[in-house]
């Protein structure tokens, strides 16, 4: 038998007991998130396609067979959920690495400490400062990068260079054998690191593209609001990590997945455990054991 770390957690849940199921959607919550917010890029997006991979986790939990670690399991369920979810506005667009070339060498400018954030951001006390918008741009930036890949090469990307998965836990999760997997990360990959190497100044000091040039278009194209919103809310809550954003380094030229690595740990704007606790109790005969 795999040696699973949330073995006892799911034979509890299977056996009935409701504390064990929601303890099980409180640990994968932030991790089923953190894949979605990547992928689709939107906060708003990956926070309903979170719930709705939970919901798959709990209404086919009884289809487990333990021939895998849970964790590849649901991972599985996400990413086949992510890569078939209808297009995002970004995606119908068609949006290629060519097309956010484009932006990024248009829309570079110096930061003006001046520019008026919008209306719902100004209201807020303190506002955000510089540090804190430079963080917010890297983020919304290479995740929007990301959208450039074709949906299975950005997976790929994502398991094998963010997440650093083994080839057989990444091949497992999308369904396709280890050479193919392979294949697709190492494509994706070169697309991530040559377009990064050309143009991010975080991957070459010397790059273009510098993160305080884009604070004054991403604040004013609303590139960033939704990712500061949900951080605000987390301090709110309790629950940021306080993260400096990378710095560009004249020394050594870092690699695309370092970049990508470099990220908050972003939660849910809202715990979705009471929403999917609806779910369980209008669908599941569970105890309270």
């Amino acid at each position: 038998m795999i040696d699973d770390p949330h073995l006892s957690l799911i034979e509890n849940s299977l056996s009935g007991k409701t504390s064990a199921l929601e303890e099980l959607i409180q640990i994968f919550q932030p991790k089923v998130f953190s894949l979605a917010l990547k992928f689709l890029w939107n906060p708003e997006d990956a926070e309903d396609a979170t719930q709705e991979i939970l919901v798959k986790v709990i209404t086919n939990l009884g289809g487990f067979r333990k021939e895998s670690k849970l964790s590849t399991w649901i991972y599985r369920i996400a990413s086949n959920h992510l890569i078939n979810l209808q297009k995002s506005k970004m995606e119908r667009r068609k949006v290629h690495l060519r097309v956010i070339r484009e932006e990024l060498h248009k829309t570079q400018s110096p930061y003006n400490p001046d520019y008026h954030l919008p209306i719902h951001l100004r209201e807020e006390e303190p506002s955000p400062k510089v540090s804190e918008l430079v963080l917010h741009v890297q983020v919304a930036c290479t995740y929007a990068m990301l959208q450039g890949l074709t949906r299975p090469y950005r997976m790929a990307y994502l398991l094998g260079e963010v997440f650093q998965t083994s080839s057989e836990e990444g091949a497992s999760v999308m369904g396709i054998r280890q050479e193919t997997f392979r294949q697709k990360l190492s494509r994706a990959r070169k697309q991530m690191e040559t377009f990064l190497g050309k143009e991010c100044s975080l991957t070459h000091a010397h790059n273009p593209c510098q993160c305080t040039n884009r604070i004054t278009y991403a604040t004013k194209a609303g590139r960033i609001n939704t990712y500061l919103k949900l951080s605000e809310q987390m301090k709110l809550d309790g629950r940021w990590k306080e993260i400096k954003p990378m710095m560009a380094d004249t020394s050594k030229i870092r690699k695309a997945a370092e970049v990508f690595r470099n990220h908050p740990e972003f939660l849910p704007k809202k715990n979705q455990l009471e929403n999917i606790r609806t779910l369980l109790h209008n669908s599941f005969p569970l105890s309270t054991r």
